[in-house]
């Protein structure tokens, strides 16, 4: 069964166009298939974020092909990594934790839309984020 990869890079203004043409023309990924995101308190860079499939047996190399690019995850209109989510359920559930299943703690989601939850220089960041529609 193919997998689907959820993918973001950070990218300045100037390289949008031939980083989409980039994507396009060696991953066939087009650009409706990009979405865009303004990180609101830093517009120095647009995080742009995108879908590769990786086919069934085959391996990928994400850091070569991509490597200004980080796997994410979407829930609702938070973004994250698994390694800030991780950091998130220790720093709001640590009370609670031992030998507890990550899977099984509930995150209220609610709190974190128009969020992209990261981590940076080894800590918790949470970028407020905002959808760029564009009319091409």
């Amino acid at each position: 069964m193919d997998k689907t990869i959820l993918l973001a890079s950070f990218i300045f203004a100037e390289r949008i166009d031939w980083f989409l043409g980039h994507l396009n023309k060696t991953f066939g990924i087009k650009e409706d298939g990009v979405f865009r995101y303004q990180n609101i308190n830093d517009e120095s860079k647009t995080i742009l974020t995108y879908k590769v499939t990786v086919k069934e047996g085959e391996k990928l190399n994400f850091k070569k092909l991509f490597p200004n690019a980080i796997i994410i995850h979407k829930k609702g209109d938070a973004l994250y990594t698994i390694n800030a989510l991780n950091k998130l359920i220790e720093k709001d559930f640590q009370d609670t934790l031992g030998n507890v299943d990550h899977k099984s703690i509930k995150i209220d989601w609610s709190k974190y839309q128009n969020k992209f939850i990261l981590i940076d220089k080894n800590e918790l960041a949470f970028l407020d984020i905002k959808r760029i529609f564009t009319n091409s």
